[in-house]
């Protein structure tokens, strides 16, 4: 017998996480190994309201998440959440993309969540997010090759 596997698109996923914390300093999206060859997204919801580290969340009883890039079939990605008492702040690059800060953080630039899901979407589909070019090989290479692309998305 086989399981039959559930789904949930990305934005109502994040009005569960949305609906289960009270407060969100900063949700990151790690797209692993790296966002050409993704294979799973972790997501860690930075908050006051965790009790430890590492709280893992159950806010849906799908276990892939649909996200849709453009292609004619969507991304579907198993994916788990973590909120995290951990202080916010990731470095943006290949493994992960900040796709929500609020206003009200210190040394970071607010960035509103449909702003961090356009990036997150474009990084998926193999177009860097600040210059708009396809990235053929990886996004390591783009980034190292073109420097100001990888500053551009820092928040």
């Amino acid at each position: 017998m086989t399981q039959k596997t559930e789904t949930i698109d990305i934005e109502s996923l994040f009005e569960n996480i949305c609906d289960r914390v009270d407060y969100i300093a900063e949700v990151y999206v790690a797209h692993l190994p790296s966002a050409s060859e993704v294979a799973q997204l972790h997501i860690t919801v930075h908050t006051g309201d965790a009790d430890s580290r590492e709280e893992y969340l159950d806010v849906t009883t799908a276990d892939k998440v649909m996200i849709d890039i453009g292609d004619a079939e969507p991304h579907l990605l198993p994916f788990d959440v973590m909120a995290t008492i951990g202080l916010a702040g990731h470095l943006q690059g290949i493994e992960g993309t900040t796709v929500y800060v609020a206003d009200n953080i210190w040394g970071a630039e607010a960035r509103d969540l449909d702003v961090g899901l356009s990036i997150l979407r474009q990084k998926l589909a193999g177009t860097c997010p600040s210059c708009g070019g396809t990235v053929e090989e990886s996004f390591s290479d783009h980034y190292r090759d073109n420097r100001t692309c990888q500053e551009l998305e820092q928040v």
